[in-house]
């Protein structure tokens, strides 16, 4: 029995360590990753050409973007549409340019801090580089000011822009990082609460034990 015991308090330990290391790996989940994407210059006009990708936000959820552009001669330009105003504007053929993208807050990334939570923010519904930028942006749907505000539903990332090249210069080529919250808190608390409750219930039974073989004793 108290190598029954022993074992569970020290899979309780293992369970509360594990908690925040799980919560801490799976606090963001990475949907797109690439650097050195590119696209045709016609984007800057043409929905077809410019590059989409299409989420689901859920209520109080995130999403982070890195955006940045390293290449000469490249301008390009970033907005989020919700999926209903995107779809209708691509049956529509409008130009890219024209579309109008929701609000969300973003840095510089300066000071190396959370634009929606710090006063280093700022809101806008479109960010644009040309050959040497980065930004960091955070979007939950609209804003409040320079704060976020969740509102869950379907939302497309759009990106397109042009080349200031001569004319066989054809490339928009960018850097993209997108990643979303993720159940990484939820599960370090699971890990966390059946730990202390297996810790707990193992030393109360352990009390309880010892009290019966006290009482067993005396008499």
């Amino acid at each position: 029995m108290q190598k029954k015991s022993k074992l569970l308090i020290i899979i309780s330990i293992i369970l509360m360590m594990l908690g925040p290391i799980i919560g801490a790996s799976f606090e963001k989940v990475t949907l797109f990753d690439q650097k050195g994407f590119t696209i045709h210059e016609d984007s800057y006009t043409n929905m077809t050409l410019a590059y989409d990708f299409q989420l689901d936000l859920q209520k109080d959820q995130k999403l982070i973007i890195e955006f940045s552009v390293h290449y000469l001669n490249v301008t390009a330009y970033l907005k989020i549409c919700g999926k209903g105003y995107y779809d209708a504007e691509y049956l529509a053929e409008t130009n890219t340019y024209n579309l109008n993208g929701e609000d969300f807050v973003y840095s510089e990334f300066s000071y190396g801090r959370s634009p929606s939570v710090y006063d280093v923010a700022t809101s806008t519904n479109a960010v644009s580089i040309t050959e040497d930028g980065y930004y960091y942006i955070e979007f939950a749907g609209d804003t409040t000011g320079d704060f976020l505000r969740s509102v869950p539903g379907p939302y497309v990332i759009v990106v397109y822009g042009y080349n200031n090249g001569g004319p066989s210069w054809e490339d928009v080529t960018f850097d993209l990082s997108i990643k979303i919250d993720g159940p990484g808190q939820l599960l370090g608390t699971i890990l966390l609460l059946i730990g202390v409750i297996v810790l707990v219930a193992t030393i109360l039974f352990l009390s309880y034990s010892y009290l019966r073989k006290t009482r067993r004793g005396l008499m």
